[in-house]
Formats: C-alpha cells, structure tokens, sequence
C-alpha cells in the first residue's frame, strides 16, 4: 500500500495534484509522436488563420460602417427632393422667395448625396467587400488546412484515457469501462446495495471502480419529485347600475372591477443527484452521519467559538443520555473532531473509536478545514457496510470522459483542454473519495473472497440501461405532447448472446 495515501490532502497537494498534470503532458507527447503532427506547423498555419479572420472582420467592419454612410445618403437625397418638391410647391402658389431658397436647396442636398454614393462610397463599399471575401476565403482555407494537420492527433484521443491517467497516478484505485453484472453481483450480493428500481429516478451517468478491492459506485440520477405551486390570476369584470335622482330623472352608471384569485396545484421539479457508495467491511455494524459544516469557510475566532459552544452542547447531550441510560454515547476526546464532524448519532462507540482513530481525525479535520480541495461540503453517511458520500461539488462534475471533446484545429487549444479537463475529472473523484480515505482501517481492510455467479440473467446492468436510453435523450420515448422532463426506466425484455433487449418506459 502507497503510504502517503494515509494522509489524502497530503498526498493530493504534495504528489498527486501535480503528478496528474505531468502524466497529462506525457501522454500528449506520446500522442505527438504518434501523429507525426508537426506542432509548429500547425501554430503558424492557426497563427495565418487568425491574422485573416482579423483581416477579414476588418474589411467587414469598414464595409459595414460605409453601407450605413450610404443608408444616410439615401436618406439625405430622399429629403433633398421632398424639398425641392415643397420649393416648386410654393414657387407655384406664389411664395417666391421661400420657394426660390428651397427648390436649389433640396437641389444640392439630393445631387450631392447621389454623387457621393455613386462616386465614392459604392466602389469603397465594393472593394472592402470583395476585400473581406478575400480574407474570409483564406481564413477558410487555412481552417480546413489546420483541421487536416490535427486530424491524426486528434484521432488518437479515446474516452478511457481518463482512466488510464487516474490509475497510473494512484494505482490503488481501479475504474471499470462499465458498471457490470460483476460489480453489481458484489454490490448486491455482498453489501446489499440494491436495484435502481424507484420509478422517480432515473440513472444519466454512472462511475464505478473499486479501491483496494472495496467496490464504489458514482451514480447520477435525474430525480422526479412532486412540488406545489401557487397559480394567480385576474379578471376584470364591469357592469352597469341605474338609479333615479331626487328629481325623477333616470341615470346609468358604469362600473369595473379587477378579481383576483390563486390555487395551490400540485407541479413536477426535476433535479440532478449524485452519490457515491463505498462497500467496505471494516465496522460492519456502525450507523452514523455527518453533514456538511462549511468548516473551510470559518476564521480562526469563529472557529474556536463554534467549537467551544458545540462542545458544551455534546457534554450536556452526554449527560442527558448517560441519565436516561438507553445509549453509550461518548466524547471521543477530541473537541474539534466531535464538533465539526459531528455523527451523534452513532450506534456503537467501539466500531466508531476503531474507524476513526487520532490519524483518522486528523486527516478529517484536514480535509474539512482546507481549501485546496472543497472543504466540508460532503455528507457522510454510514449504515453497516454501506457508506454513502454526497457532496455539493459532485454537482459540477463532469462525468462524461468522451474523446470528442478535445478535438481541435489548434494543437494548443486541444492540449489545454485535455490537461484542464482530466485535472478537473481527478480532483472531483478525489475528494469525493477523501473522506473514505481519511479512514486508514478503509484502506488497510481488504474484503474477503466473494464467490460470483457463473451466469447472470442479463448482459448489462440496469443502471447501464437506463444510462444508454437517456444518451440517446428523452425525445424518443415521451409522448409528444409532454412538456416536461421525463423520467425513463427500463426493463429487461430478453437476453440473446450478448445483447440485451430492454422496454422503455
């Protein structure tokens, strides 16, 4: 075992944060000597392409601002014969001598308008136009030139490079191609980890592995829940009255009204929820949570006071529970730790002493209190020898590790993404993993043999068909009259050889 994993946030900031990096640039060296791409080459092809497409959007520009030269023209000329119109007009009527100052006038404005079009704005207007055509033709043809110079590197890109990289950078940590029937069958079998089965969930992106042999799971859901919504709404009415005055005379008056009124209708919200489950048998009998406390966020004076009122809460929530007799609850010792980590609710003092030992909460408070990765934005669910991590930060993962997109015309462009890309994908698994690994015991407990199944009913799991139908998007399968999102579940029709043939419904 890598020792330095023993403190995670150490062996992130220390090694593995820049290793990453490393290992990225390497593989996109390999893939330059693969390609035969010749790198400077194409940075000055992208270098020709640019100095067009500015050239091009020069002449455009200056085009553009000489076609609205002309549009005034235009609008000059058009005012130059109304007043000459006007002039003759009134020249016609008998008013000589506005009709006389008008008529050269409107005379002068429209034929100097008409000259300065025809004489210098329309052949500027023609040669900027033909000049950005030029530029615009060149810049194309450059495009298609960098395209076809990065199109052997581009090629070699492919979706497991991800995993390939994370492996060599901790080889402790294994990530499968797919979520088999495998690794479901020791999920399920071994941890009873159960089906996706809730018919208001339904999985867009799956992550599975295993750290050590301990299996884990990253799911992402697309969740269906029912809210309720206030619907307003108005009306104005009007009507009319009649009376009769003191004096006997009828009268009709006319009167409006604005109704206002709202209902509380039941309304479907969809959401996006990710997880990550860890099966491990160390402690196989202890419940506990944590929730988040945002401890990375505190000053030092808020931190000591939050402890030191936290503190006094757990000693007296001691006391009351030692009185009642009904639970073994105890301070661990650790002020810090009992505050910020919280797991009140354990159910059994050993097994929580045995998980989280001085090295164990001195990693968790690290990794709560630092900014290098999230802080303390995970909840931490533990029952028996499930463990359930849910993080806010898993909210801005991307799951999605396909090639496509690195592919670029600019060798540059296409190496930044990629690095930032699988730099990214690292730290997010990471730290969703840390507090897992926070726990030595975690990494120093191996499972024992799990005996599989030699046959299983189905090729894919559920989880991965249900992943496969909402790739393909909702439009498909929902009626098309739905204004909503959809929430697509599948179930096994048939197994032949290895395909699986699955209803959507």
């Amino acid at each position: 075992m890598d020792d330095i994993l023993l403190e995670p946030l150490k062996a992130y900031t220390q090694r593995y944060k820049n290793e990453i990096e490393e290992r990225a640039y390497k593989h996109i060296d390999s893939l330059v000597k693969r390609s035969g791409l010749n790198v400077e080459q194409n940075r000055q092809t992208v270098a020709q392409y640019r100095m067009e497409c500015a050239a091009c959007d020069r002449f455009d520009k200056m085009a553009a601002r000489q076609k609205g030269a002309k549009i005034f023209l235009i609008i000059c000329a058009v005012l130059g014969f109304v007043l000459a119109a006007v002039g003759i007009f009134l020249l016609v009527k008998g008013s000589t001598v506005a009709g006389a100052a008008m008529l050269p006038s409107g005379l002068v404005v429209a034929a100097g308008s008409i000259v300065l079009i025809v004489l210098a704005l329309n052949s500027r207007i023609r040669n900027n136009s033909a000049q950005a055509d030029k530029h615009r033709e060149q810049a194309d043809k450059l495009l298609a030139e960098a395209w076809e110079q990065m199109r052997p590197f581009n090629s070699l890109f492919e979706s497991t490079d991800t995993k390939n990289l994370i492996e060599a950078t901790v080889p402790l940590l294994k990530i499968d191609d797919n979520f088999d029937m495998r690794r479901y069958d020791y999920l399920n079998g071994k941890y009873g980890f159960g089906d996706n089965d809730d018919i208001d969930c339904s999985t867009i992106e799956l992550l599975s592995g295993e750290i050590l042999g301990n299996p884990f799971l990253v799911e992402r859901e697309l969740v269906h829940t029912t809210v309720m919504q206030t619907y307003t709404g108005s009306l104005t009415i009007s009507w009319t009255t009649t009376y009769t005055d003191s004096e006997g005379h009828r009268h009709t008056q006319h009167h409006t009204q604005t109704l206002h009124a709202s209902v509380d209708k039941p309304m479907p919200d969809y959401s996006e929820y990710t997880r990550l489950i860890y099966g491990n048998d160390a402690a196989p009998d202890l419940v506990f949570s944590h929730s988040p406390s945002h401890a990375e966020k505190l000053n030092e004076k808020q931190l000591e006071r939050r402890v030191k009122s936290g503190a006094k809460e757990i000693q007296k929530l001691q006391k009351q529970q030692i009185k009642a007799g009904g639970s073994t609850f105890t301070e661990m010792g650790n002020a810090e730790f009992d505050v910020l980590f919280g797991a009140l609710d354990r159910n059994n003092e050993v097994q929580f002493r045995l998980l989280f030992t001085p090295l164990a909460q001195k990693n968790m408070l690290s990794l709560m209190q630092s900014n290098d990765g999230y802080g303390d934005d995970f909840a931490f669910n533990k029952r028996k020898c499930i463990n359930v991590i849910e993080s806010e930060h898993s909210a801005m993962w991307d799951l999605d590790t396909s090639y496509s997109r690195y592919a670029s015309y600019e060798y540059d462009n296409a190496v930044a993404k990629f690095v930032t890309f699988n730099k990214d994908y690292f730290k997010h698994l990471f730290f969703e993993l840390a507090p897992l690994l926070s726990v030595p015991l975690y990494q120093q407990h191996k499972p024992k043999e799990y005996i599989y199944k030699t046959e299983y009913s189905r090729n894919y799991t559920n989880y991965e068909a249900e992943c496969a139908v909402n790739r393909i998007g909702q439009e498909p399968f929902r009626h098309e009259a739905t204004a909503t999102q959809t929430i697509l579940k599948t179930d096994l029709l048939s197994k032949n050889g290895s395909t699986d043939e699955v209803r959507v419904r």
